[in-house]
């Protein structure tokens, strides 16, 4: 179970080039961050495959993800006491349709809140943000560590927690 993130470095931010992942243990860990990798850079659906004059600018980070568990509660608004920012990840399903998933460093990055990743999470999934509160609506969560190159073609790799993630300001993500 893992994801792989291509991210493209201009020199000063970086932006998502494709991510791509299992969530489901459906081959050794090797193959599926193999196909993963392949599948991010040129199988993303929001993107374009990733071109050769591209390459050098690119960073891997995979995220090596547990297991997933579903999150019971007795009242959907104790939801967010039950997630935790800069630890867990979450997918969102409902029925066979519909199903979202972000990885626990998401959050990190974009400073939000346990609600607010909650209601991200929905509209991944192409549901309302506050679907949440449905209780037809599985809320599932997961761990990740994450390896990343430290800049494009390095062969160094950090390994980090999602907690040790920045939270970047908004006018850093708007560039």
């Amino acid at each position: 179970m893992a994801f792989v993130t291509i991210e493209s470095f201009n020199g000063i931010t970086y932006s998502l080039r494709g991510c791509i992942g299992y969530v489901q243990a459906v081959a050794p860990l090797k193959d599926i961050v193999q196909k993963a990798a392949v599948a991010a850079a040129f199988s993303d659906p929001r993107f374009p495959p990733i071109s050769k004059e591209e390459f050098k600018e690119l960073v891997i980070e995979v995220t090596v993800l547990t297991e997933p568990e579903e999150v019971y509660v007795n009242d959907r608004f104790d939801l967010p006491k039950m997630i935790k920012v800069g630890r867990d990840g979450l997918i969102v399903e409902k029925g066979i349709m519909y199903s979202g998933l972000l990885l626990p460093q998401v959050p990190k990055e974009y400073c939000w809140d346990e609600e607010t990743f909650l209601a991200e999470t929905c509209v991944k999934a192409g549901l309302s943000p506050d679907c949440w509160l449905m209780n037809e609506v599985k809320i599932r969560r997961f761990y990740g560590v994450i390896f990343r190159e430290k800049y494009p073609g390095s062969e160094d790799i950090l390994m980090k927690s999602p907690d040790q993630i920045k939270c970047k300001k908004s006018e850093e993500i708007l560039e």
